[in-house]
């Protein structure tokens, strides 16, 4: 019963966003209030396309309020049995069997139809629905009601069927015999013309199935078929709309643009609502989470192309010696706007100082990126011992050693240790690395302890030495 509701209130949800095409499509208004049967054509816009008389029911009827008076057109009781309307105090009803034919498509039949309030546009999506209630009155089911599109109404001189092929179907095929509640009837067709009318009725493609109806507190008759009908509406559903492709430079949020209010949005990444954001190339696509009317859009994202540098690795400088260095950035492309850390907004840069020095760039038709390099100044210790290092293959500080920029005869003696004290890596030598490996095996990512001498035969000053390393892979 929850899930009805929840239905029904996201269908009125859906109306209040979009035009309804069918003016008095729940039979609230009249032109005069029916005071016998066949009176259609006084629920305002409606009328019966053949020589049926198919008829309105609405609770201002102030005649004899008894269910088998023929006149009786009330709502709840009237002629045909007794049912509340599904909205308001109206609706309209017709038969779909009057007799069980022995000649193909010769059997009664009776229909509604009503002007739309502007035709539908071609290519354009539609959702159609409408309600419908076996009448206590009724020996017989059918599973055959539908609305047709047209651009002309329907004609008949007759009651026989109208042979054309309805838009929207019962499509479960299942026999519409609830005659308490009221059965939803709703499909989503795409326009291929530019209909302007809609008619309800019974639609025979072929036998029509019929089973016998159970019996009531109304006597039925034994060859009708009636069914009260309610709630027609015919509406606009538009696809959901992403946009152009696009290409990310980063996390992207992407949008259903004019979501309609009430209704859910199913990802192809499994995510509902209308926006995802997304930070990985590739086709993204969202759907109206609507068995009946699984309207979709796809996008595509690609990954934008970063400004690329062409620094130099970190540099050692004696800046007592030289005051000042050239830091070149060398961006690709060479027409992409730069900002320093300094402030510079120029490609190269001179600095007088050690520290680490950033660059941002950005161009019209690439990701914006950064990039640094760090000056180490020599000038005051012969011994630089970077804190930290990345041994992934990739070229860049793979290896780690203390950095003597003193004279050239001095010897160095550096050793590493784990977390246990136990020795991983020694050397003797000014150029000699460790690789991050033990044993010709990785270590894992850590802090490492390391503790060294030097011995300069020259000025003849030695230096203990010691730090910790940061190892990252």
């Amino acid at each position: 019963m929850r899930a009805f509701t929840l239905l029904i209130a996201a269908a009125c949800i859906i109306r209040m966003q979009a035009q309804e095409l069918v003016p008095n499509g729940d039979f609230e208004q009249y032109n005069a209030c029916p005071d016998s049967l066949g009176q259609i054509y006084r629920a305002t816009g409606w009328s019966s396309p053949t020589a049926g008389s198919s008829n309105y029911f609405n609770a201002c009827y102030q005649g004899v309020p008894t269910g088998f008076n023929p006149f009786n057109v009330s709502v709840p009781d009237n002629y045909f049995g007794h049912q509340p309307s599904h909205s308001g105090n109206g609706y309209a009803g017709f038969f779909c069997l009057d007799s069980v034919a022995t000649v193909p498509n010769s059997d009664y039949k009776e229909y509604v139809s009503h002007a739309l309030a502007a035709p539908l546009t071609p290519g354009a999506v539609y959702n159609v629905e409408f309600f419908v209630n076996l009448a206590d009155r009724s020996a017989l089911s059918v599973n055959d009601i539908g609305a047709l599109l047209s651009i002309q109404m329907p004609h008949r001189d007759d009651t026989y069927p109208i042979t054309a092929t309805p838009q929207v179907t019962n499509n479960s095929l299942v026999m519409l015999d609830d005659s308490i509640g009221w059965t939803r009837i709703r499909g989503c067709f795409t326009a291929d013309s530019g209909y302007a009318y809609i008619t309800i009725g019974s639609f025979p493609i072929g036998a029509a199935a019929i089973q016998e109806q159970g019996t009531t507190s109304f006597p039925p008759v034994k060859s009708h078929s009636y069914y009260y009908v309610d709630d027609v509406s015919v509406q606009h559903w538009p696809r959901p709309e992403l946009g152009p492709d696009i290409t990310i430079c980063e996390a992207t949020p992407i949008m259903v643009q004019n979501p309609i209010s009430g209704v859910n949005y199913l990802w192809s990444t499994g995510e509902i609502g209308t926006g995802i954001t997304v930070d990985t190339p590739g086709i993204y696509s969202v759907q109206i989470d609507d068995a009946g009317c699984p309207l979709s859009d796809t996008i595509i994202v690609a990954a934008g192309i970063p400004v690329t540098f062409g620094l130099p690795t970190d540099t050692l400088v004696d800046l007592c010696a030289t005051p000042q260095i050239l830091l070149y950035a060398r961006p690709h492309p060479p027409y992409a706007e730069v900002t320093w850390s300094t402030g510079d907004t120029t490609t190269s840069v001179m600095v007088d100082a050690s520290g680490t020095y950033v660059i941002h760039a950005d161009a019209p038709d690439r990701c914006a990126a950064s990039a640094s390099i760090t000056v180490i100044d020599t000038c005051w210790s012969p011994v630089y011992a970077p804190n930290a290092f990345t041994p992934n293959g990739d070229g860049i500080n793979d290896q780690w050693r203390p950095i003597w920029s003193g004279n050239k005869v001095a010897t160095i003696e550096w050793t590493i240790f784990d977390r246990w004290g136990q020795v991983i890596y020694s050397s003797t030598g000014l150029d000699s690395a460790w690789d991050g490996n033990a044993a010709g095996k990785p270590v894992p990512s850590g802090i490492y302890a390391w503790r060294g001498h030097t011995h300069d035969p020259i000025t003849r000053v030695d230096r203990e030495l010691k730090g910790q390393i940061v190892l990252v892979r």
